[in-house]
């Protein structure tokens, strides 16, 4: 159900506005349960995770912060080890604090227990769709099914052909070509396409994907219980999936800061989204999985030519993620057997296992 004063496919805040959009000092406070109270709201957010029919997630940057990535609107004075929000520091005109704030690039950044508290929360059936408004991958990263995971605002990890519409999940930062533009400058692995590539991310003042900002509204629609964490509810229409959640359904809103939601939400807990996660687990009697990163190696073999002399056959190495989606983590394929090449009986599969081996020996 989309609002009728808020357009359901374009952001309400212009990215160059954002630093201008800086907080109150009473909205940029941050609040503590007491650990009694925590614990109670707690054990009341567990009886209802138990008894959900539809369950959906609502995740934003502050899910992210324990993996040393920044937020965009924590204060100043701010608990957090990351420091400042980004909007904070660049509306205050100030850099970060090297030296006093623990910041982690992104592509070395590993899921957080609340990331894989939803992964498990998936797996067991109980959470049917998460909804995120982050593009760092981590959700991605953590292994969580990507036909439960709506990612509003894309994914910095992933470029996207043009022409084809398939999408790569690398392993390395993506660069623009030049300022605001998406393309990356890359082509489309597939040479029959050549198609261009692009940043597969939304930035603020641009367009969300009608589909996928429509699934989430469908899912709100059904949630008997939304859980939205780490995430300010303010910027739209992003914010209407939970609010939406809420007029129908409990919602539940986990953050230091106070929302614009919390005068709905059914249940409103101030802590660190770990702490809550870690103590939800517990008191649900599971337990939040080691995060692990597991890929795919697949190899075929395709003959190129046949004669009375030798058969040759190509070997193809391609990596891909746990759902056979196109993921690049190889630099470089060598044959260690290369004299053998020159054998013409089941050559190829010799090939086969050297292209294995040597790939293997560099992840």
């Amino acid at each position: 159900r989309r609002s009728n004063i808020k357009p359901a496919n374009t952001l309400q805040v212009d990215y160059r506005s954002m630093a201008h959009t800086a907080r109150s000092k009473d909205e940029k406070r941050e609040h503590f349960d007491s650990p009694e109270e925590l614990d109670r709201k707690v054990a009341m957010l567990a009886d209802w995770v138990k008894h959900s029919k539809h369950m959906i997630a609502f995740t934003g940057a502050g899910i992210s912060t324990s993996a040393g990535i920044p937020d965009f609107r924590s204060g100043m004075d701010t608990c957090l080890d990351t420091g400042p929000g980004v909007w904070e520091l660049r509306a205050k005109k100030k850099e970060r604090d090297a030296k006093k704030h623990s910041v982690t690039d992104k592509m070395k950044a590993v899921p957080t227990p609340t990331h894989m508290m939803l992964v498990k929360l998936c797996q067991e059936g109980i959470l049917k769709c998460l909804v995120s408004q982050n593009c760092d991958g981590l959700h991605r990263k953590s292994g969580i099914p990507t036909t439960a995971l709506l990612e509003l605002h894309g994914n910095t990890n992933i470029e996207m052909c043009m022409k084809c519409k398939k999408k790569y999940l690398r392993d390395y930062s993506l660069k623009n070509i030049r300022p605001r533009s998406h393309l990356t400058g890359a082509v489309c692995d597939d040479t029959k396409c050549g198609g261009k590539l692009r940043k597969n991310i939304v930035n603020f003042g641009e367009s969300l994907p009608e589909a996928i900002l429509d699934s989430g509204y469908e899912h709100a629609e059904k949630a008997d219980l939304c859980l939205a964490m780490g995430s300010s509810l303010t910027v739209t229409p992003a914010a209407e999936i939970p609010e939406n959640a809420g007029s129908s359904g409990r919602l539940v809103v986990v953050n230091l800061q106070t929302t614009p939601l919390d005068d709905i939400a059914k249940l409103r807990i101030f802590a660190k989204c770990d702490d809550v996660s870690t103590l939800l687990m517990k008191k649900l009697g599971l337990t939040i999985p080691p995060f692990k990163l597991r890929r795919k190696l697949i190899l075929s073999a395709t003959p190129t030519s046949k004669s009375k002399v030798c058969n040759t056959t190509s070997v193809l190495a391609e990596g891909a993620d746990m759902e056979g989606h196109p993921f690049s983590f190889m630099k470089e394929v060598m044959s260690m057997f290369q004299g053998a090449l020159n054998n013409c009986n089941g050559t190829w599969l010799t090939s086969q296992f050297a292209c294995a081996a040597s790939i293997i020996s560099m992840l």
